[in-house]
């Protein structure tokens, strides 16, 4: 059995690759003694395109890593009951199965968006980049958080419409098409990205979505 989803976002995304690669080559222009009067701690705008390492992708276009919807599913297994006190939470990972790293992500009135175009950037200031991206249809999302006693300053793509598309195959016997409708539902409230509600260190109110699943024979 197969089963095919849309997640349809009800709040906004903010994204927020753990990129190792893109954070060294951060770290690095930090270090550059060429940029050390541009260069100031805890602020995502130094440089300024930092932002531009949070955005998932798959070198092409930005997309949702399947390893992310995945452990949204895994809360949302948490809260089904399997039998007695027993949840869906091994099964929501154990019994689905996917082949892809990277799953469709579109946002607005269904656009993707390019890395040409977000790599294009890069020579750019802060505000100019903030005004591309309103241009190309999505926001960066700059706050302030607390670290300590000192406040850094944070910076996020922020998607206001968007959605995510794939495919599933249920390897379980015990994964019924009704509970993963109840899987998926339950993981749309705790959301994906950062500062979604299920965030074990910063809950807030982002990236939570509505599902629409159809079987594929």
């Amino acid at each position: 059995m197969k089963v095919r989803f849309t997640l349809i976002g009800e709040t906004p995304l903010l994204m927020h690759w753990d990129n190792i690669e893109g954070s060294e080559i951060v770290k690095a222009w930090q270090k550059d003694p060429a940029n050390k009067s541009r260069s100031v701690a805890g602020d995502d705008r130094s440089p300024p395109w930092t932002w531009q390492t949070y955005l998932y992708n798959d070198g092409e276009r930005a997309t949702m890593p399947l390893e992310n919807v995945m452990g949204s599913l895994l809360y949302g297994g948490t809260q089904v009951i399997f039998k007695k006190n027993k949840t869906y939470k091994e099964l929501s990972q154990s019994g689905l199965w996917s082949p892809t790293e990277h799953l469709e992500f579109t946002y607005g009135d269904d656009q993707t968006l390019d890395m040409a175009d977000v790599l294009a950037m890069r020579d750019d200031d802060f505000a100019v980049q903030v005004k591309k991206c309103h241009d190309l249809g999505f926001r960066l999302f700059a706050k302030r958080a607390r670290v300590g006693q000192a406040k850094h300053v944070r910076v996020r793509p922020r998607f206001e419409q968007w959605r995510v598309s794939g495919e599933m195959t249920v390897i379980s016997p015990d994964l019924k098409f009704e509970v993963i409708e109840m899987i998926f539902n339950f993981a749309g409230r705790g959301g994906l990205g950062d500062w979604r509600p299920s965030s074990p260190r910063r809950p807030g109110v982002f990236g939570m979505f509505r599902s629409e699943l159809k079987l594929v024979k």
